[in-house]
């Protein structure tokens, strides 16, 4: 679990987040981060939920989240992030996966 919620955060999302191969959940809302969700989000197999709420985050979910097998719960709310849920995205919601988008 990574929690940086809250921090008053800016600038876009490190590159080594990216890196933390293991993580299951990870926390950024109400910061300053700014900039879109990265393609390298795919890195992160193993993630089960991703906070991005209360951000100024822009551009649009990015298909490679499709990748992030796990993921059960993507929290986009208050963000400046548009568009249309990629279809890999949409696949999660297949099988035993549960998908809640906010």
């Amino acid at each position: 679990i990574l929690s940086l919620q809250g921090n008053e955060l800016n600038g876009t999302l490190p590159s080594g987040l990216f890196e933390l191969t293991n993580l299951k959940y990870l926390f950024l809302g109400d910061n300053g981060f700014s900039g879109s969700i990265s393609d390298d989000i795919d890195q992160l197999a193993n993630l089960r939920q991703l906070t991005v709420s209360e951000n100024p985050m822009a551009g649009t979910i990015p298909s490679a989240l499709g990748l992030c097998k796990h993921l059960e719960f993507l929290n986009i709310d208050d963000t400046n992030i548009e568009g249309t849920i990629p279809e890999e995205v949409c696949l999660l919601t297949q099988g035993n996966n549960d998908l809640q988008i906010q």
